[in-house]
C-alpha cells in the first residue's frame, strides 16, 4: 500500500509538471500568433491611413476653394476599411470611388447628327407563293428593290435558277416598273416574259422557279 501510495504521488508530479510545460507552450504560441497579427494589420492599415490622408487633403482643398460645403456633416471616425460609406448616408449602398471629385459637372452632348438617315417609307410588298421561302413576306420601299440571290439584295431569294441580281422592282410617282437585268433564266409577269413591265395590284412576278404575289399599298 505504501508502494502504491508513493507511485500514485510521483504520477500526480508528473501530470503537474507536463500540465506546467504544455500552458508555457501554449502561452508561447499564443503570443506568437498576436505578434504576428499585429505586424499584418499594420501592414494593411498604414497604406490604407495614408491614401485615406491624401484624399482627405484633397477633399478640404476643393471644399475651402468653393465655399459651398461647409456647412455639411463629416463622416464618422475611425477605420473605413476596405469599402467607405459616403458621409451621411446611413445605407448599404455601392462603394463611392474616393477619387471621383464632387466638383464634376454634368456635359451636355449633341447626339443629333447620330440618328443617320430615317428609313423610306414602305409602299408595297412581294410574297413568294412557291419555293423554300413561300409565305414570307418582303416589303417594298419608295425607289430601286433589288431582287435575287445577292447577300446585298432588298429581296433576298434563294433559288438555284434565280441569278444574284435577277430584276429590281423600282417605286416612282405612284407607280411601280419591274426591270429585268439580264438574268439568265428571265423575268415571268402573269406569265408573260418581260423586261420592263409596270406592275399592278395583286400581280404575280416568277423570277428563275419562284412565284411571288405583288401587292401594292397605293
Amino acid at each position: 500500500m505504501i508502494w502504491d501510495f508513493f507511485k500514485m504521488l510521483g504520477q500526480s508530479r508528473v501530470a503537474t509538471v507536463k500540465g506546467r510545460v504544455e500552458g508555457k507552450a501554449l502561452g508561447v504560441k499564443a503570443k506568437a500568433r498576436a505578434k504576428a497579427t499585429r505586424k499584418f494589420n499594420d501592414a494593411i492599415d498604414k497604406p490604407l491611413a495614408a491614401a485615406k490622408g491624401k484624399v482627405k487633403g484633397k477633399k478640404g482643398g476643393a471644399q475651402e476653394a468653393g465655399g459651398q460645403k461647409g456647412g455639411k456633416a463629416k463622416g464618422k471616425k475611425g477605420g473605413m476599411g476596405i469599402f467607405g460609406k459616403k458621409g451621411g448616408d446611413g445605407g448599404g449602398g455601392a462603394p463611392q470611388d474616393e477619387n471621383f471629385s464632387d466638383d464634376a459637372k454634368t456635359a451636355m452632348v449633341d447626339i443629333s447628327g447620330l440618328g443617320g438617315e430615317t428609313s423610306s417609307d414602305v409602299v408595297g410588298w412581294v410574297v413568294p407563293t412557291s419555293g423554300s421561302q413561300k409565305g414570307q413576306d418582303f416589303r417594298l420601299i419608295d425607289g430601286k428593290n433589288l431582287m435575287g440571290t445577292a447577300a446585298d439584295a432588298e429581296v433576298v431569294l434563294t433559288d438555284a435558277y434565280m441569278s444574284s441580281r435577277h430584276a429590281t422592282i423600282r417605286h416612282e410617282n405612284g407607280r411601280f416598273m419591274l426591270i429585268d437585268l439580264d438574268s439568265t433564266n428571265g423575268t415571268f409577269v402573269n406569265g408573260d416574259r418581260v423586261t420592263k413591265h409596270e406592275l399592278f395590284d395583286n400581280d404575280t412576278i416568277r423570277l428563275g422557279r419562284t412565284d411571288l404575289k405583288f401587292k401594292s399599298l397605293y
